[in-house]
């Protein structure tokens, strides 16, 4: 399974992409457009990802979900899946009301941040 998950707007503007292969047991971070960080994925982590595009019913999702009124700061989202029997993009718009689908889009965020640190803390440590 292929996960692409993309993140901008909000107050800050911040754009951030995670592109995960459960696989090839690999995932990639990244700012924009600029890729910053690729490393293992752990066989764990790749199974909760797969419960968690289950649990929230993720290819029965419509494509985009109406943004709240006066949204101009709220947080996007963009997930796409790719199997090799199906595929789907879904565009959501904080809030999130569906609690599974939050579980989801907050865990990929997790990820995004858990790889960043790493990334940042390696970086440190290397011009040390």
């Amino acid at each position: 399974m292929r996960i692409q998950f993309r993140t901008e707007g909000g107050i800050a503007g911040l754009r951030r992409k995670v592109a995960i292969d459960t696989d090839e047991k690999s995932i990639t971070v990244g700012s924009a457009d600029r890729t910053i960080a690729t490393e293992e994925l752990p066989a764990e982590e790749a199974n909760e990802l797969e419960r968690l595009i289950e649990v929230a019913d993720f290819f029965d999702l419509s494509a985009t979900s109406a943004p709240p009124t006066r949204a101009a700061d709220y947080q996007q989202y963009t997930i796409s899946v790719t199997t090799p029997s199906r595929s789907h993009e879904a565009r959501l718009t904080d809030p999130i009301e569906n609690p599974r689908v939050r579980e989801l889009v907050n865990h990929l965020n997790h990820l995004w941040e858990k790889r960043i640190e790493a990334h940042l803390a390696s970086r440190r440590r290397d011009t040390s």
